[in-house]
């Protein structure tokens, strides 16, 4: 049925346009056909225009379904009432107008003529919107971490069939599979999580059905958000915090949870400080001490496992202090050794303490050594304990040093013009202090004598010092005879010590007469001990070149003992005081020993040489042994050899000059100073040497 009004209208053309006379130009396409889309129900006009053509030239419109004629010329089919043909005809214009377009209107559209070689076809696409957004399965209720998710995403209608693609946010996820359903317009597509995590929670995962005309119809889309309970983790942004003492400080730990965790806050070690505030993931502690030092542990709790566990150390900075318990005063005794004085101070930074004797620039570390007490360490000291240089703490200890007196280092020699006065100095420190410095003179002869104040022209007086005591003892109108050792003794419920000044008196001729006399001692000396050598050679008893030159022969003759004055520590000499040796070992030789002076006159003459001529010829013991420096003459009798004579020893007694007479000397020293010893008159002096001259004389 349609073949036939199709035939005739192409007979038409043909006749119109080949048996016509009259010859035209050709005719061409002024606008062609465009393909299209439009939304299901809106009015749609595909535009056709030929230039050039020939007066009741026919104009075809084809169309859906497969290509029928649906106008000829202006005229419309009336199959297609809802098309028809406008334009105006002056331009050439034949444009198709579809009303109330449907979705069987969709399909390729065609514009011809005879003249002209048709054009392109155009498609029409009637879009059918979708009955609603997608919609997705799955994921309806809270998933654990860990657990697989699978989710399915089906659309409802619409015309193109929409494409369904997933996206993480705005995240293309390209894992995704789509597929369509036997027996019907949905399209599903699907999408499957292996495992989930913790990152996977609040995911909106979107299905987008997307018809692919966004100007006439936008996508549709569904999503679901993921709910993904996992146990919390802990992350602390300070895990240690420096706070002063007095300030506040804030803790906190930060917790990462699903569903919402208990936090709970514990001090290992201890409680909480007192005021305190826990609010959620902060612990407010208002006014921090040094006791809230330590390490604090927020825990975290929501039913899920494992439990999760963080840590703040707290360290408060507080000014050094010292140990209450050190002594406000140390006694120490004098002379002790190694002796320390240790300060103990707490703070935060550890303080640097030292030691610093007070009003002082001196100062020590810690602990505070002395390798020996002196009264001169005797003081306040002051331990000084620092931080930062800036905050410091100090404490005063005093040192009080108790033991015997310490007489102080001064002159130990004075001397001093005859006639002149001299004044003797004893500087004392001690604690306690002794009442009074005793004062004694020990003159050259070796004699001892206490001095009092009340001595004719002896002055003692006290003062006391800074440091301690001084004595002071004045000797007015000084003789020779007031020269000798003058000691200053001092004591305590410690001890004692004492100290030696000599005094050298100048100007006094007695000290020319003993000089003299030194010499004629060492003269007769080195007389006496060529005479021996000489004697000795003559009777055989020196040997040369033989062994019996080394030996010493036992003398036959016994010698007389060491005076006990004289014994020396080991040499013949035991505790009870009794000789156990004859002779005395010096040099290498053997030497006799001269008497004892114990019980003898002092001007007594002494023992006799065996070997030698005339033994009353000898110098006096006086002179000679007295002056005598130790060894001079020890080498004199090494090789004479003793007579075998068993003769006893004989004692020379020379009458000696009488003694110098006592003199008063004002008083001055108690019991008169001849009873110390002290020497005659120049005259006694001059006759002793003239007796030595005698003797020497004889030798």
């Amino acid at each position: 049925m349609d073949a036939l009004p199709r035939a005739i209208a192409w007979i038409l053309l043909l006749w119109t346009g080949v048996l016509s006379p009259v010859t035209v130009e050709s005719a061409f396409y002024q606008s062609r056909p465009q393909s299209t889309a439009v939304l299901q129900g809106e009015t749609i006009v595909l535009s056709c225009a030929f230039s050039g053509l020939m007066k009741d030239e026919a104009v075809i419109w084809e169309g859906p379904p497969n290509y029928r004629i649906m106008s000829n010329g202006r005229s419309v089919s009336p199959a297609f009432n809802r098309h028809r043909v406008v334009g105006k005809p002056s331009r050439g214009e034949f444009n198709l107008e579809i009303q109330d377009v449907q979705r069987e209107d969709t399909g390729g559209y065609r514009c011809s003529t005879l003249s002209v070689e048709a054009a392109s076809d155009a498609v029409l696409t009637v879009v059918v919107p979708m009955e609603g957004p997608p919609a997705i399965t799955g994921a309806e209720t809270s998933q654990e971490a860990g657990s697989e998710l699978y989710l399915r995403c089906k659309s409802r209608g619409g015309y193109p069939e929409p494409r369904l693609a997933w996206y993480n946010g705005t995240r293309l996820l390209r894992t995704a599979k789509s597929s369509e359903e036997d027996n019907s317009e949905r399209r599903v597509i699907e999408m499957f999580i292996p495992r989930l995590t913790k990152w996977d929670n609040g995911a909106n995962l979107s299905c987008v059905a997307d018809q692919g005309f966004v100007k006439i119809v936008k996508p549709r889309t569904t999503s679901r958000i993921l709910r993904v309970n996992y146990p919390p983790t802990i992350s602390v942004p300070s895990p240690s915090i420096h706070v002063k003492e007095g300030q506040s400080a804030n803790l906190t730990c930060y917790v990462d949870s699903n569903p919402r965790a208990d936090i709970t806050w514990t001090k290992m070690g201890g409680g909480l400080p007192i005021g305190s505030i826990q609010r959620d993931k902060t612990l407010q502690i208002p006014r921090v001490s040094k006791l809230d030092s330590g390490v604090y542990k927020c825990e975290a709790e929501n039913g899920l496992s494992p439990t999760a566990v963080g840590a703040v150390t707290l360290e408060v900075f507080y000014p050094p202090k010292i140990d209450s318990s050190m002594d406000a005063k140390v006694t120490v005794l004098f002379n002790q050794d190694d002796f320390s004085l240790k300060c103990q101070a707490d703070g935060n930074p550890k303080p640097h303490i030292r030691w610093r004797r007070k009003d002082t620039a001196l100062r020590w570390e810690n602990p505070l050594r002395f390798h020996r007490i002196r009264y001169d360490v005797e003081g306040i000291y002051q331990c000084i304990a620092t931080n930062d240089g800036v905050q410091y703490a100090t404490r005063d200890v005093e040192i009080d040093v108790v033991g015997q007196p310490d007489i102080r280092g001064g002159q130990s020699v004075v001397t001093t013009n005859s006639g002149g006065t001299a004044r003797l100095y004893c500087d004392i420190v001690a604690d306690p202090v002794p009442e009074k410095a005793k004062w004694m003179w020990r003159n050259n002869q070796g004699a001892e004598t206490i001095l009092l104040p009340t001595n004719n022209g002896i002055m003692i007086n006290e003062h006391t010092t800074e440091e301690g005591t001084t004595s002071i003892v004045t000797v007015q109108e000084v003789r020779e005879e007031d020269g000798g050792v003058y000691i200053c003794k001092a004591t305590n419920m410690f001890g004692t010590d004492q100290k030696e000044i000599r005094l050298n008196v100048k100007g006094s001729r007695s000290s020319l007469v003993a000089i003299i006399s030194v010499s004629v001692v060492v003269i007769v000396l080195a007389a006496a001990a060529l005479v021996g050598v000489l004697f000795a050679k003559r009777r055989g008893w020196i040997f040369r070149n033989t062994p019996q030159a080394n030996k010493v022969r036992t003398p036959s003759r016994p010698m007389p003992p060491l005076p006990k004055h004289a014994r020396k520590p080991g040499h013949g000499t035991n505790d009870s005081g009794v000789e156990d040796l004859e002779l005395q070992e010096m040099d290498g030789t053997l030497k006799p020993r001269p008497p004892s002076r114990v019980g003898k006159d002092w001007a007594a003459i002494g023992l006799t040489y065996g070997g030698l001529a005339h033994t009353n010829t000898l110098p006096p013991y006086s002179t000679v042994e007295r002056h005598r420096p130790e060894g001079e003459d020890g080498g004199v009798y090494t090789a004479i050899r003793e007579e075998t004579s068993t003769t006893d020893t004989v004692m020379v007694h020379v009458e000696p000059p009488p003694p110098p007479p006592s003199k008063d000397l004002k008083g001055r020293w108690k019991g008169g100073r001849g009873q110390a010893g002290v020497r005659g008159s120049t005259a006694d002096h001059e006759e002793e040497n003239v007796l030595n001259e005698i003797q020497a004389d004889s030798v």
